[in-house]
């Protein structure tokens, strides 16, 4: 086999897979990129089963130039693949159908190649589960917040009053969590991001609404600092978010029309060493993991990202050389 083709699994809208490709390119490589809303109007697929095993692969773009076959791929990079695109003009009963035999036909593909994954979906899916990565972080070494999840309005007023009345609510489904609900194989819908807010007095006199859906809260954690934490292999790339900074900030980061300082950073080994284990237990090759600096120095974790976006990252901190990183490990293969 050749192995000498990079795939990139992801959608026609994702930033991050333009730049791996084109870094990819730059390097002399010639990625093969697969977006799931272009399947399967764009793609055709064909496998046979013969004495030498599966032989076949997805032909790929409107005139089908692109050929991904078994023999072909040395790594695969599982960016953020979106939806499948069953025919419009479908029932409902129709494309739910198409979407389950395109699930299963290319999670068979998937799950067939022998190649190195950053990182396989099935290991994405189950670290993606913020309850139970809370649950090892602390099983592991990690500090982690005081947390409640919870449907009864009167378990939650408890937690606010054990908290001093500093309690955060986060939504738990994130990008990652809601990838199994569209298929195992790593189809997932386009991002639902929910800030991050502190809970107020005026918002528990609604507290009942928590008995519609589960609910989690946290104990509000003072920073110092915010860590974006990023794991690719077995190098870490740390990255400092000077959230308090400024007002809109200070609880939830990821307001992006204000300008804080981001600077590269240094964790200790040992706060470095189990970034790096937290993710490799769950066979993964990367991973996005956010913490906290306390004002008295503690390391708190708060979750991972098996699919994080970096790049906002590496554009604030262009010391951290995270593409190349990557890059150089879709390169190197399984077999390095």
């Amino acid at each position: 086999m050749d192995n000498s083709r990079v795939v990139i699994f992801t959608s026609s809208t994702d930033a991050h897979s333009d730049v791996m490709a084109s870094k990819l390119h730059s390097l002399g490589h010639d990625p093969i990129r697969l977006n799931t809303d272009e399947i399967p109007g764009s793609t055709a697929f064909n496998l046979s089963l013969n004495g030498e095993g599966w032989t076949g692969g997805i032909s790929i773009g409107s005139d089908q130039q692109s050929f991904l076959g078994f023999e072909d791929v040395r790594s695969v990079l599982v960016r953020r693949p979106g939806f499948y695109n069953p025919g419009a003009d479908m029932e409902h009963d129709e494309q739910a159908f198409v979407t389950a035999e395109l699930d299963h036909a290319i999670g068979g593909l998937w799950a067939s190649l022998p190649c190195r994954w950053v990182s396989h979906p099935t290991a994405i899916r189950a670290a993606s589960w913020k309850i139970e990565q809370l649950g090892r972080a602390k099983n592991m070494g990690f500090e982690a917040p005081r947390t409640l999840v919870s449907t009864d309005p009167e378990r939650v007023k408890q937690f606010y009053e054990q908290c001093s009345g500093k309690i955060i609510y986060k939504c738990i489904s994130g990008p990652g969590a809601i990838m199994g609900a569209a298929g195992a194989m790593g189809v997932r819908p386009p991002d639902l991001q929910l800030p991050t807010v502190m809970i107020t007095e005026d918002q528990l006199e609604h507290v009942e609404s928590v008995s519609q859906a589960p609910c989690l809260f946290q104990e509000y954690i003072e920073k110092d600092v915010e860590l974006r934490v990023t794991v690719i292999g077995d190098e870490v790339f740390t990255a400092a978010i000077h959230s308090q900074e400024h007002p809109k900030t200070k609880v939830d980061f990821r307001h992006f029309d204000v300008d804080i300082p981001y600077r590269k950073a240094k964790l200790p080994d040992g706060i470095e060493r189990l970034c790096v284990e937290f993710v490799q237990s769950y066979d993964l090759l990367f991973g996005a993991i956010d913490l906290i600096l306390t004002p008295d120095g503690r390391y708190i974790f708060i979750e991972n990202n098996p699919v994080g976006q970096f790049m906002f990252v590496e554009h604030l901190v262009p010391e951290l050389r995270m593409c190349d990183a990557l890059a150089s490990l879709l390169i190197r293969g399984s077999g390095a």
